[in-house]
């Protein structure tokens, strides 16, 4: 798990490190929807079935954001180059993730 700053507000990620033969990425990703981003996949199913019975809506979005990982390069780099494209890209996702 990592923590983003969105707007001085924290953004609670899943973090992951995913490696392919030599190719590495890093990964964030969180479940959205009505309102409420979720990194508990357990949490999401419980949320789609009380939504259905509630509003009548089983729909979400998985949101996952990734940035290769050079042979070489320092992890951390990676950490903060994909933090500022999340603090770029979120305020946008509004538009398009189901309320």
């Amino acid at each position: 798990m990592a923590d983003v700053a969105i707007g001085g507000q924290p953004l609670r990620v899943n973090r992951a490190l995913i490696q392919y033969g030599s190719q590495r990425q890093l990964v964030y990703y969180w479940f959205q929807q009505r309102g409420r981003v979720i990194t508990n996949e357990y949490l999401v199913k419980w949320y789609l079935f009380w939504d259905s019975l509630t509003r009548n809506r089983s729909d979400g979005a998985l949101v996952r954001l990734t940035v290769p990982v050079p042979e070489g390069a320092v992890e951390a780099q990676a950490d903060r180059q994909l933090a500022q494209f999340a603090r770029d890209v979120v305020p946008m996702l509004e538009d398009y993730v189901p309320r």
